[in-house]
């Protein structure tokens, strides 16, 4: 139970990065809305980082250059695909399109953790892929006459939104490998310390009159980065990497799904939108299908073990 309530508050957090990244794109690009928030969030964990590199030393872990490889796949393939290729994609594409799409990145974090982990579908967990993905389509409301995969025109946005999907998966599943030789906080601040070089270098050529309007920009955008910053990219990343220490990233991927409810939910509270039983029979499906895969799966697991256990110990006695 408590790893379903942990991931619904970092979907939670993760939901407001929308409507905050909206705030702030009124008054700057969409490359520097993306950088601003990570190197923020990059210097709030770096002493948690630091901290936990000279233990890991003193224990005589690994060393720092023995992660550079992973973390420049991470911070490029992972955090630049996935915040750049959104943005652009959906620019380039349509709101409907995009929506459709990225229910696939729990699909694509299977398949990678498959791969990368050795991690094994079960009937539960199929069972809540597809509540999930019913529960995902009835919020998000998808217009079907307007979607257009495969038309030419949207083609590259499209593929944009894909690449940022298979960034997603690629930092969920690669991440909790990394995390056997380093902390949750040295993995988050080493891949935004990459992404954030990498976007810079974006933002001089895309945007170069951006960072002289950083002065300008009011307190409302600079509260929304700020928020951005501490709950979408640090504490949840945080406390997202600490569920998946502990169980595996299929069952947790499937949270993603809170998303789009979370944020239709948020949108009612503060924009009064209007609540339709589409989002409450969604919402009942997506909440249903997360608290399958972590609470009943993870007690599942945890009933094979102590079978296993019993099992071992009575081999051992006879």
């Amino acid at each position: 139970m408590r790893y379903f309530l942990i991931l619904a508050l970092v979907n939670l957090m993760w939901a407001f990065q929308f409507s905050g990244a909206k705030i702030a794109t009124e008054r700057l690009g969409p490359v520097t809305v993306t950088l601003i928030p990570l190197a923020l969030s990059t210097l709030l964990l770096a002493p948690f980082a630091l901290a936990h590199g000279r233990r890991r030393r003193r224990t005589g872990g690994a060393s720092l250059r023995a992660g550079l490889w992973s973390f420049l796949l991470l911070g490029t393939i992972g955090t630049v695909a996935s915040q750049l290729g959104l943005t652009w994609g959906v620019e380039r594409s349509l709101a409907s399109n995009a929506a459709l799409l990225t229910l696939i990145i729990p699909v694509f974090t299977a398949i990678l953790a498959s791969l990368l982990l050795g991690e094994k579908m079960n009937a539960l967990r199929w069972i809540s892929f597809v509540l999930a993905i019913l529960g995902a389509l009835l919020v998000s409301d998808i217009n079907w006459h307007s979607v257009r995969i495969f038309e030419g025109k949207y083609l590259l946005g499209n593929l944009l939104i894909l690449a940022s999907c298979f960034g997603s998966a690629f930092i969920n599943s690669y991440s909790k490998k990394v995390m056997e030789l380093f902390s949750a906080a040295e993995v988050l601040v080493y891949t935004f310390l990459v992404a954030d070089i990498v976007l810079l270098a974006i933002s001089l050529v895309r945007e170069p009159g951006a960072f002289s309007k950083l002065g300008s920009i009011g307190s409302a955008a600079w509260l929304s980065l700020l928020a951005i910053a501490v709950f979408s990219l640090s504490l949840s990343m945080l406390l997202f990497f600490w569920v998946i220490e502990r169980v595996d990233v299929t069952q947790a991927s499937l949270s993603i799904y809170m998303l789009p409810v979370l944020g239709v939910i948020l949108s009612a509270i503060l924009l009064k939108e209007k609540i339709t039983w589409q989002l409450l029979a969604g919402a009942l499906l997506v909440f249903l299908s997360s608290f399958l895969v972590t609470a009943l799966d993870e007690r599942k697991k945890r009933g094979q073990v102590e079978i296993d256990v019993i099992a071992r110990n009575s081999l051992e006695n006879t």
